[in-house]
Order: C-alpha cells, then sequence, then structure tokens
C-alpha cells in the first residue's frame, strides 16, 4: 500500500504548492506516494486543471470544508488557518492509508530518498519529524537562542526536550488517533490562542513533549542550514524555505539566485506565469561564512552526529 502525502495550501500557497508537487513526482521514487492536494474551494486558483497531464494526473484533489472540524480556529499574522489542515489529515483521507505525510507547500524536493519514509520504523511514536531551529539554536548561543528557550519554557517544554518542524511530518495514523492528537492540539489552540505563536506546530510540541521520532536534517533542510552552508555536508533531500521572503517573491527574495530560478523557471511554463516575471535574482554566491557562523555550524554538525536519526 503506497502512503498519502498531503499538501494542504491556501490559495496564496497553492501555486508553490504545485511546484513542490512537481519536484516530488520528477524523482526516481515516487511512486512509494499517492499525491493529494486537501483545501478547500476557494483554495484552487484557476490553471490548476491546465498543468502538465503528466503532473496533474498523480495529484488528487480533495475539498473538504474543514470548518466542521476547526471549531472556529482562526489564522494570524503570516499563518493563515489553512496551517490547522493537517491536524485532520487522517479525519478526511481514504481509512486505506495506515500511513500519511504532511509536507508544507514551500519544500523543494532534489534528490531521490524520501520514499524511505514510507518504510521506517517509528518506534511507537505518532510522528517523525525534524528538529526546528527553536531547539537547535541553543548550539549557537546568544539573544534569540534565549527568546527560543523562553519560548519553549512557555509551552511547559524543558530545555532539554526537543522542538520539531512541523513542515514535514509522517504520521503513524493509529497512534496519532491513539493519542488524540488533532484534537487535542485544536482544543489547546482554541483555549489560550496567544500562547502557541507558531500555531499547530507549537500546539503539537506541547502535546508530545519530545514524544516524537526525530528524523534527520536531509528530509527538512531549513533555510538557517543554507546560510550556514551545510548543504554539501548534510546533502539534503528536501530544503524547506521556511523563512520570509520566499524565493519566488521575486521583488523580495534576497538568496541565492538558483532558488528563485528554479521557481521562476517552472513557473514560466505552468498556467500561473505571471509568477515568473524577471525581477532582482538574488545574490550568485553562498552566504558569507563569518566567524560565528562557522562556529554554529561546526556546534551544529557536531551534535547531529550524535544524534539517531529513524532515517539513517
Amino acid at each position: 500500500m503506497k502512503t498519502a502525502l498531503c499538501f494542504t495550501p491556501d490559495r496564496a500557497f497553492f501555486p508553490p504548492a504545485a511546484r513542490a508537487a512537481a519536484s516530488l513526482l520528477a524523482q526516481g521514487d515516487a511512486d512509494a506516494f499517492d499525491v493529494f492536494f486537501v483545501c478547500e474551494a476557494g483554495d484552487v486558483p484557476p490553471g490548476f486543471d491546465a498543468l502538465d497531464s503528466a503532473l496533474r494526473d498523480k495529484i488528487t484533489l480533495k475539498i473538504v470544508d474543514f470548518s466542521r472540524f476547526e471549531g472556529g480556529l482562526a489564522g494570524r499574522g503570516r499563518f493563515s488557518r489553512a496551517v490547522f489542515r493537517r491536524l485532520f489529515l487522517d479525519r478526511v483521507l481514504p481509512e486505506s492509508y495506515s500511513r500519511l505525510i504532511a509536507m508544507d507547500s514551500d519544500m523543494l524536493v532534489v534528490r531521490p530518498g524520501l520514499a524511505r519514509l514510507a518504510k521506517i520504523d517509528l518506534g511507537g511514536k505518532p510522528i517523525a519529524a525534524a528538529y526546528d531551529m527553536i531547539y537547535l539554536m541553543d548550539l549557537r548561543g546568544g539573544a534569540l537562542a534565549r527568546r527560543f528557550q523562553a519560548h519553549r519554557r512557555s509551552l511547559g517544554l524543558d530545555l532539554a526536550t526537543p522542538y520539531f518542524n512541523a513542515g514535514l511530518m509522517v504520521v503513524d495514523r493509529a497512534a496519532w488517533r491513539a493519542a488524540d492528537l488533532g484534537e487535542r492540539a485544536a482544543l489547546a489552540l482554541a483555549e489560550a490562542p496567544r500562547k502557541f505563536p507558531f500555531m499547530e506546530q507549537d500546539a503539537l510540541n506541547a502535546a508530545l513533549a519530545g514524544g516524537f521520532a526525530p528524523l534527520s536534517p536531509r528530509c527538512n533542510f531549513m533555510g538557517d542550514f543554507l546560510a550556514l552552508d551545510l548543504e554539501a555536508t548534510i546533502a539534503p533531500i528536501v530544503l524547506h524555505f521556511v523563512n520570509r521572503p520566499k524565493p519566488w517573491e521575486r521583488l523580495r527574495w534576497r538568496g541565492e539566485a538558483r532558488f528563485a530560478e528554479a521557481y521562476r523557471s517552472w513557473f514560466a511554463a505552468s498556467p500561473w506565469p505571471d509568477w515568473s516575471a524577471p525581477a532582482p535574482a538574488g545574490r550568485t554566491r553562498k552566504p558569507l561564512r563569518t566567524i560565528a557562523r562557522r562556529r554554529f555550524a561546526e556546534r551544529l554538525v557536531a551534535f547531529l552526529a550524535e544524534q539517531r536519526f529513524v532515517d539513517d
């Protein structure tokens, strides 16, 4: 049985989600997955059905009225209410899927290897996910690390408890349901929304308190890793443009030009060519390796070498 791999974009993230799906399906091991776009009717922009049939035919669009699950949850700031959808995937996808993968729309799959997630042993944990920089920044220290530490404490987590990024989660459906994770996270968000600035990610971390199976950063290679010039060292499978601006935000992007081009060139041949207009191309060089970045990178690599990841 294949694994359901799900994107849950709102209208603003629908074209980038299509780009992410295209990058996934271009890999030689993509047959491990059935790809779903799970969203509401108003999130589907004109042009989706005009996608190249080689891509469109491999995406199942599932339209759901999420208001019946959310109980009035509202987005905030840069997060729309679409971020809550991953909490309810176990309730809307066909029951034949025992394993689900939720994947953010601001990701690109850059090489084969993701299919391994369809088979890894989660050790009885409800999810597998990669450490977030909110946790890893402890290795750098400084004001931002202290702020993230205070944030984790506010969630009821001690500093030794790892905190994961929810951008890519491997979900054991039975264990997720047994832990009542979606409902618990939604209830916590409804009762005290200001407690969770990172929305469902915070609520899930608070509920699990470290009880997740850790994925290597290969599966969720966040922008901070790119800033530390660790791409060659870690050999990512999935790039995650977690910070703003995003590489498709052409007038604002200040990252490496190759990432902006990866979106521009794809959009130029897509049903959304207006996303590909010429714009400042960003840097052509990798980020400057300052002394502080180099030391942080060294500590981070040493820490990761000591960890056991379920996808190793």
